[in-house]
């Protein structure tokens, strides 16, 4: 009896309480707390993710990046007590089942401080779902996404974007719906469509989260010294082609000033492309974090912390290493570099004949090096050999070679991206590698020895990569439904943005690819973490149109991008 009077004296005096905040309402057609929109301290939608690592009940940590290379992914905020967020067990995993086969991930987040994980498991021994449920101890993951209720739904695409955060459906009463948002979203960012309703207020229970830790003091040996070598050390390097080495506390410490002056401007480690237009593997780029403690580690006077062994990752002379494993196809180029003034760029063109009695489907490339410091970057390529026509004097001229087909470009320290299995670039009977060595003048003679390693996909009926050339203030329609697997920018886009979109048949607006303006030379082919489809009839634009089609343009026709695609 007593119990039964404190529930009702709790229902008399809520709405004085959430109306004492200034973040929650109780509408009529709920008659649950329902938050506030919209809320400044809130993730926007549209919202290009950082990653980040969360470890479900089992013991089984996770990321955001890996999780949405398989598809969309979708983070609903539970609570075992809430018992709005408990009217949608069943709803939730119909939900599951339904989209299981369209590589749909389901998560169930348990973000309440006063959520323990025996309370959690208690419940989900009754509730038996079937998707991964996450207890997020220290509301990270809710922080992350901005969540605020329970049940509350984030929808996140392959790409990493906030597509939509709400409410599963506009009623706790099944009966009574009229609009599935979470559902009706998710159909769209799976048919490649514009979201209906992107964000709307949830309704149900607060989420308590805990107070976040004071931060401590950042030390090389805890914070910087992981960052560099994950980062940093395949070219910083005693053997390396960076200009000096980042292996020790005493490297860093010297350099603090220059790491923190580049890390902030986003110059190293180097990599060009936006946050936000395109979705690669094996992206080079700090997270937000990772800049703030090194920064903050600079102020601070670069404490050394406590003594713990860190293995600093430093290059192989003596023995060479492919990080893809033995390659099918090995071959070795001697190098003799002349002396060139330090700083100063050459650049050395091969033409190596493979020999293959038939065509073949190559998957991935690779290259090895003794010596680090004079190669800065390959390009390879494939064609054939033109035909010699002989010099007014009578001799013969240098042979020329057709450019038939992009492979890869390469820089040492960095690893070379494989191709999926089924995909592979077509190296014809009879064709030669063409490999454009580029290299940087170290004051003296350098000789080295290059080793070019090929991968051959094992997969029959392999499907081959074409190549659609864009230039300048050209557009590219695709004829056929394609997959585009990489973006392969020209080297002289340092003078100015390079902004590309892809435009749909029905007007949707893909962004493949934004490099900025930059004084630095570095280039490299980008590997898209998922293929993206684009149906029939898409077009490839540069942004910026009008300013590349100008004739008074100087730069204009240094603005060529290459897109690997294939037609299944």
């Amino acid at each position: 009896m007593i119990r039964k009077i404190a529930t009702i004296l709790f229902i008399l005096i809520l709405p004085t309480v959430v109306h004492a905040q200034t973040d929650y309402t109780i509408p009529k057609k709920h008659r649950v707390i329902q938050e506030k929109l919209p809320d400044s301290q809130r993730v926007p939608v549209g919202t290009k993710l950082s990653d980040i690592t969360f470890t479900t009940l089992p013991g089984n940590t996770r990321s955001l990046g890996l999780l949405i290379t398989q598809g969309p992914a979708i983070f609903v905020f539970l609570a075992a007590e809430c018992p709005v967020a408990q009217r949608y067990a069943m709803r939730l995993k119909r939900m599951h089942t339904k989209f299981a086969d369209k590589h749909v991930t389901l998560i169930g987040v348990y973000a309440n401080e006063n959520d323990s994980v025996d309370d959690i498991k208690a419940y989900l021994a009754k509730a038996e779902f079937p998707f991964p449920i996450v207890k997020d101890t220290d509301g990270s993951l809710a922080r992350h996404l901005g969540a605020t209720m329970t049940p509350q739904a984030h929808l996140i695409d392959s790409r990493g974007v906030l597509r939509y955060r709400g409410p599963i459906d506009d009623n706790r009463y099944e009966t009574r719906i009229k609009h599935n948002y979470l559902r009706d979203a998710l159909v769209a960012v799976l048919d490649g469509k514009p979201v209906p309703v992107k964000e709307t207020p949830a309704f149900g229970c607060t989420i308590h989260l805990p107070e976040q830790a004071t931060q401590k003091q950042i030390t090389y040996s805890e914070h910087i010294a992981p960052i560099l070598q994950k980062n940093c050390q395949t070219c910083h390097q005693q053997n390396g082609f960076a200009p000096f080495a980042l292996l020790s506390y005493d490297d860093a410490k010297t350099h603090g000033a220059k790491i923190a002056e580049y890390t902030q401007a986003r110059l190293m480690p180097p990599w060009k492309p936006v946050h936000g237009y395109g979705d690669f593997k094996n992206e080079r780029r700090l997270t937000d974090t990772e800049i703030e403690m090194i920064t903050t580690w600079v102020k601070t006077n670069t404490p050394a912390g406590p003594a713990i062994h860190h293995t600093p990752i430093t290059s192989t002379s003596e023995t060479w290493t492919w990080t893809l494993g033995e390659p099918d196809w090995v071959t070795e180029i001697p190098l003799d570099f002349k002396a060139l003034p330090v700083g100063k760029r050459g650049s050395h063109l091969f033409a190596l004949p493979t020999g293959f009695d038939k065509a073949m489907s190559v998957q991935a490339i690779d290259f090895q090096l003794e010596n680090r410091k004079s190669v800065r970057g390959i390009t390879a390529n494939f064609g054939k050999k033109m035909a010699v026509t002989p010099t007014a004097s009578g001799g013969q001229a240098t042979p020329n070679y057709t450019f038939d087909g992009i492979l890869t470009a390469w820089t040492p320290g960095v690893a070379p991206p494989a191709l999926p299995a089924g995909v592979g670039h077509l190296l014809p009977k009879g064709a030669h590698l063409i490999l454009n060595v580029l290299y940087q003048g170290t004051g003296h003679h350098e000789r080295d020895t290059l080793q070019v390693g090929l991968y051959f996909s094992k997969t029959p009926e392999t499907a081959q990569l074409h190549t659609a050339t864009l230039i300048n203030g050209s557009s590219y329609r695709f004829k056929t439904d394609v997959h585009v697997f990489a973006a392969y920018p020209s080297m002289g886009i340092s003078k100015q943005d390079m902004q590309i979109i892809a435009i749909t048949p029905i007007g949707e607006h893909i962004p493949m690819l934004h490099i900025k303006a930059s004084d630095t030379d570095w280039h490299d082919i980008y590997h898209y973490r998922k293929p993206l489809f684009l149906p029939a009839g898409s077009r490839l634009e540069f942004v910026n149109q009008k300013n590349l089609k100008n004739k008074g343009n100087k730069n204009a026709t240094d603005m060529i991008c290459y897109f690997l695609y294939t037609n299944r």
